[in-house]
């Protein structure tokens, strides 16, 4: 009979749990589609740093895990509550609490399992999207192939007894300890409301949102620009008080929305907005600490995606400082310029050449004018002007012009405006007596591929390089080809032998040589950070996002029953049906939007205070808003797809009752 029973109350609970379920089983198939790509051979045999994918891969799984094992218990919990009378009245009938807590453990593993089995195939599918993604990224000529492995199953089934052990467990227990009065009252119980008078509310109001300004400031004042250290014990404390001031503004905010629209008469009895206030504030009191949980994941989502951005900016930023030619061999020996490029030309077809010097200026003024950001080398590095524009002209660049009498500093964007301001420097008197003035100071150039050891290089007219010390050759190839890590690692190997090892399976290991760029092994490794930290924070936002539109969607839908009564007496009152969507609408907005608000300031100023490290590496200074509000739009297109899923649900049921 029970088992009956069971499986009807499975058919039940799975109609009145769909969005549950379907976010349960989106889960399930992520989780199984990282375990497919971090098992994937192809995949981490991409380039060295995806070695690292599997290890990040579980360490993510772990936490993510423990965010589905929060939706999973809160829904069980919020399921057995909604069926209080039901247990209550098999008690009443005589049937024992074990009874009850198997039939309930059973009607939950069935679900579960339904999830799991559905989430095996939809998790290969976007493993397979995962996959093309992948390709891209790599620039790729054939998709990488992801099988499925048995590995990837067994993870998948020992993460699902984990988390359902966990939550049955608890369900068990709370079953066990319940009385036959708990359980038919239990359905009206919320949570207890946090503050009785209304003095106390409005002193917690006002401190919660002075803890989070203080908050912000504080973790705004570790990211002062280039040469801080920031303090990771007071970033810590700012996210803890950050935390704080969520919630309690989650707490109390609501009551500060109904005193607005009761107190004017203009809002209070315009339209429907009286029977929404107080249909908003009601709900938000039974359930603030649940919100403001709910909050706090949606700060982390939008930080998480734009972290994601900022980084995949930076690399890409970085790759085009660092590497903005095919191939570059810095401080070489000039004689041995044919033979590099003999050895390149047996992988690839050369389309550009160009060896230049580097001349010394032992006067050091740049240096000395940076003090502790200056580089390492004894002298300053002087390039003669026709050198700087033909670099400038293998990437595709304006030539740029100087008077007899003006030079040039092309510099790193962190130094740009120290060396700008230097009044001593405005003028040169080079140690060959040439006199000079400065023209400009640019930022826009690679100025780490045209010399090692410096954050600058000084571009002077022909004519004022004779006397000068004659530097170190830097060798400039492009290929027609594209260049790979293979190729990056093979010519280390033959440049610098001496910093490669063979290991014991035949694999060549070289350290990093500073003097020898190969963009394509740069891309790798790029790509290689960028998919790693992408997939990873699309991830987390993404679970994120669906855990908060599943509680509100559960939340919202069971209510629908005792809402059906007052819109009943709306209808009865003369008020249209189309009216009455609209209504149900607002009052399903306002409880959606209500999470999100503070969010979008946090995560802006958390946004903001990170620019003041990231901007030095991003392309532009104001990039970062650019893909603040893409990310915005992002996380409000799956937030909007929860929100519509359970405004129809919402008008079906009551429609339906």
């Amino acid at each position: 009979m029970l088992s009956k029973l069971a499986f009807r109350n499975v058919k039940r609970s799975a109609k009145d749990y769909v969005i549950y379920l379907i976010t349960v089983t989106l889960a399930f198939s992520f989780i199984f589609a990282f375990n497919l790509m971090g098992n994937s051979e192809e995949i981490l045999n991409l380039c060295d740093v995806m070695n690292n994918f599997a290890l990040v891969m579980y360490f993510v799984n772990a936490f993510i895990i423990v965010v589905v094992c929060f939706l999973i218990n809160y829904t069980v919990k919020f399921m057995f509550s909604k069926r209080s009378k039901e247990f209550g009245t098999y008690m009443l009938l005589g049937i024992k609490k074990k009874k009850i807590s198997k039939m309930f453990t059973f009607e939950n593993i069935i679900l579960g399992f339904f999830s799991l089995f559905i989430s095996i195939p939809i998790g290969y599918i976007f493993s397979l999207f995962m996959s093309f993604i992948v390709t891209r990224m790599f620039e790729l000529d054939s998709i990488v192939k992801i099988t499925f492995n048995l590995n990837s199953v067994l993870l998948l089934l020992l993460y699902f007894v984990l988390i359902y052990l966990f939550v049955l467990f608890l369900a068990r227990h709370r079953i066990k300890k319940v009385k036959i009065y708990d359980l038919l009252y239990l359905e009206k119980q919320n949570e207890e409301k946090r503050f009785k008078k209304n003095k106390v509310r409005n002193v917690a109001f006002i401190v919660s949102l002075i803890v989070g300004v203080v908050a912000m400031f504080l973790f705004d004042g570790q990211f002062k620009g280039m040469g801080t250290e920031p303090s990771f014990g007071i970033i810590f404390l700012s996210i803890i008080l950050i935390i704080i001031s969520i919630y309690g503004v989650a707490i109390t905010l609501s009551d500060f929305i109904l005193k607005i629209v009761l107190k004017n008469k203009k809002i209070k009895y315009s339209k429907d907005n009286l029977f929404i206030a107080r249909t908003f504030s009601s709900k938000v009191k039974t359930m603030s600490f649940t919100l403001g949980t709910l909050t706090v994941l949606i700060t982390f989502t939008l930080i998480a995606l734009n972290l994601s951005s900022l980084f995949k900016a930076m690399f890409d930023y970085q790759l085009e400082l660092a590497s903005p030619y095919d191939i570059s061999i810095k401080e070489i020996d000039k004689n041995n310029i044919t033979e590099y490029i003999n050895f390149i030309q047996k992988d690839y077809d050369i389309e550009d050449s160009f060896s230049y010097h580097g001349y010394k200026e032992t006067n050091r003024y740049i240096s000395n004018s940076l003090g502790e950001y200056s580089g390492w080398r004894d002298y300053d590095q002087v390039i003669k002007l026709s050198d700087y524009n033909k670099l400038l002209e293998l990437r595709g660049d304006k030539k740029v012009r100087l008077a007899d009498d003006e030079y040039l500093i092309n510099t790193v964007k962190e130094l740009g405006d120290k060396i700008a301001s230097e009044d001593s420097i405005k003028t040169l008197t080079l140690s060959n007596g040439v006199k000079l003035k400065q023209k400009e100071v640019l930022t826009t150039g690679y100025t780490y591929s045209w010399g090692v050891g410096y954050g600058f290089i000084i571009v002077v007219p022909d004519h004022a390089i004779t006397g000068l010390e004659e530097g170190a050759t830097n060798l400039i190839v492009n290929t027609k080809e594209k260049t790979t890590e293979t190729f990056g690692k093979k010519l280390t190997a033959f440049i610098s032998p001496d910093i490669c090892n063979e290991t014991e399976d035949g694999y060549t290991m070289c350290y990093s040589s500073g003097n020898l760029t190969v963009r394509g092994q740069e891309e790798a490794t790029n790509n290689g950070f960028i998919t790693i930290i992408s997939f990873v924070c699309f991830y987390i936002a993404f679970i994120f996002i669906a855990v908060v539109g599943t509680i509100l969607a559960i939340q919202s839908l069971s209510d629908s029953t005792k809402y059906q009564y007052r819109y009943r007496v709306l209808s009865k009152l003369g008020v249209r049906d189309e009216a009455l969507n609209k209504t149900i609408f607002k009052q399903l907005f306002v409880f959606f939007v209500f999470p999100v608000f503070y969010p979008i300031i946090i995560s802006f100023v958390a946004l903001t205070s990170l620019n003041k490290i990231f901007n030095v590496v991003l392309a532009t200074d104001t990039v970062y808003l650019v893909y603040y509000f893409i990310n915005i739009i992002v996380f409000e297109l799956i937030y909007t797809i929860y929100f519509l899923a359970t405004y129809f649900g919402f008008k079906r049921n009551i429609e339906r009752n």
